[in-house]
């Protein structure tokens, strides 16, 4: 009877490097993590003394706060993606405007668009124009005064 393993073998079946993420994975916690937390605290809790109720709760209940915002903050970066298609749709058309103190409109072709502190601003040469101020978007018909 011999004594020897064989290490070849036993290394290529189990490796303790197989489940190892980079640390940037291993410091976020996620639903998942939470809740293994939850399901390792409930399986090893001493049975003289079981998790109270009020910590129980608590527990879910950031649990699924946890989870609504995290469903938010996927809705919200959906949604931020969705606003910044529709308005870059007004590239190369013409905004009418109304700036405050003027009582006369302006009117310029978008050359881009740009966003500052959530806000969002149509730029028409070196101007950008809040949204909430554009009046008209229109198409530019090119004519033979003024190709474009």
């Amino acid at each position: 009877m011999s004594n020897w393993v064989d290490i070849s073998s036993a290394s290529k079946n189990t490796s303790v490097f197989n489940n190892v993420k980079p640390f940037e994975q291993k410091s976020i916690l996620g639903k998942d993590d939470f809740l293994k937390i939850l399901t390792a605290q409930l399986a090893h809790q001493d049975p003289s003394s079981p998790l109270q109720d009020k910590d129980f709760i608590a527990q879910m209940a950031t649990f699924s706060s946890l989870e609504q915002m995290t469903n938010l903050n996927k809705a919200f970066e959906k949604f931020a993606g969705q606003q910044m298609s529709q308005y870059t749709s007004a590239i190369g058309k013409e905004i009418t405007w109304v700036t405050e103190g003027s009582e006369s409109p302006t009117t310029g072709v978008v050359n881009g668009v740009s966003v500052q502190d959530g806000n969002y601003f149509y730029i028409v040469g070196d101007e950008k124009v809040p949204m909430e101020n554009v009046t008209e978007i229109k198409q530019v018909i090119p004519n033979q005064n003024n190709p474009v």
